[in-house]
């Protein structure tokens, strides 16, 4: 099996394992590791355990040219979604889990879509580095590979491990060779269909399919620490269906039921893809616009505004039901504010509430710009 390990894995791979091999064993701890493995510097990550919370304190040059985003610094865990998509945070954090409990590196290669909108494939080694830092090196695909004598390579072993690695780690040992799987390939699928399955219960609102309460939370104030630190504005819309009590009071809650999925469908079609949507009430509604200043936020309100009212949902007996939405606007206050005084989430909440309220007063079916005063 060495054989095929050495036929498959990027050889720039193959020295990074090498190195480490000699650095970090017996030591295994190496209090400056660029020191020993700096030929790798610009393709390797430095994974700090921060508390409960790893931090990169080391983010190689050729992550910031493929990614667009220098991440030194930052807490893997806090990176926004457009940055770190669900998918990968789910597998990186697998990957990293195991490695330091095994204390073994991992090897795999995956596919995607990088910030230049090309699609690459790299070979990833993660490297226990003891008390609890990981070492990360990544290539892409291309290297020049040793040559294949068949005589040693059997071609069917060699298109099997290339397959293997594409969709699960393979846990190498102190001889560079395959130690083990971190799953079964089954065991593998069939925790992530469930895993991907709980996700979606814990943070899908089941009626409307739109982030529950405690997702958008989360999704939004990501968003908003992310717009904190880069000096963007990021804008937040508080939606409330007018006069929706009455709806379940003359035609039942099957049909309150239906205007509220209706409702979140026309929401959908009036956002643009980053544009996050919750499901924060009964028959309350938030959306978080990131990067948006309020000019830009107020146009996206009044857009869903009339998007909701185009709604018509045809009922039994030949009726139809159509309805209209409110709506409270505040944005992130500019630069300058002190860190302290920085509303978070539930306070931007708070405020495009008393705008939404506003809105109610004036006549409904309108929207309301918050004027907060920042004091900046």
């Amino acid at each position: 099996m060495q054989s095929l390990v050495k036929a498959v894995m990027d050889p720039r791979l193959s020295d990074l394992l090498e190195l480490w091999r000699r650095a970090f064993f017996p030591a295994e701890l190496v209090e400056r590791p660029l020191d020993c493995l700096g030929r790798h510097a610009d393709h390797l990550l430095i994974i700090d355990i921060d508390g409960s919370k790893s931090r990169y304190t080391h983010y190689g040059r050729a992550f910031v040219a493929n990614f667009g985003t220098d991440l030194t610094g930052q807490i893997i865990d806090l990176l926004p979604s457009d940055i770190l998509p669900a998918e990968r945070r789910g597998m990186l954090a697998f990957e990293y889990a195991y490695a330091r409990r095994v204390s073994r590196p991992l090897w795999r290669s995956y596919t995607g879509r990088f910030d230049d909108g090309k699609t690459e494939t790299w070979q990833r080694l993660v490297l226990p580095a003891g008390r609890g830092r990981l070492l990360v090196g990544a290539y892409p695909a291309g290297g020049v590979l040793p040559e294949i004598d068949p005589a040693t390579v059997d071609p069917e072993g060699l298109a099997l491990l290339k397959l293997v690695i594409e969709r699960v780690p393979v846990v190498i040992d102190d001889d560079g060779d395959i130690r083990d799987l971190a799953l079964s390939l089954k065991v593998f699928g069939d925790t992530q269909q469930h895993m991907a399955e709980l996700k979606e219960l814990a943070t899908s609102d089941g009626l409307t399919g739109v982030a529950n309460l405690r997702h958008f939370h989360h999704l939004a104030g990501m968003e908003l620490d992310h717009a904190y630190r880069m000096g963007r504005a990021m804008s937040v819309l508080l939606l409330d269906i007018d006069f929706f009590k009455r709806i379940n009071d003359r035609w039942g809650h099957p049909v309150g039921d239906e205007a509220l999925k209706a409702f979140a469908k026309a929401c959908r079609k009036a956002l643009r893809e980053p544009d996050i949507l919750g499901r924060v009430g009964g028959e309350e509604f938030a959306v978080a616009l990131p990067n948006t200043r309020t000019e830009e936020a107020r146009m996206i309100a009044e857009r869903l505004r009339r998007q909701v009212e185009q709604v018509v949902l045809p009922l039994e007996g030949g009726d139809s039901l159509t309805f209209t939405v409110s709506v409270g606007v505040v944005t992130s206050p500019p630069p300058g504010l002190p860190d302290s005084a920085r509303p978070d989430i539930g306070r931007l909440l708070a405020i495009a509430d008393s705008a939404l309220y506003q809105s109610k007063s004036e006549g409904r079916n309108r929207v309301t710009l918050a004027t907060p005063d920042w004091g900046v």
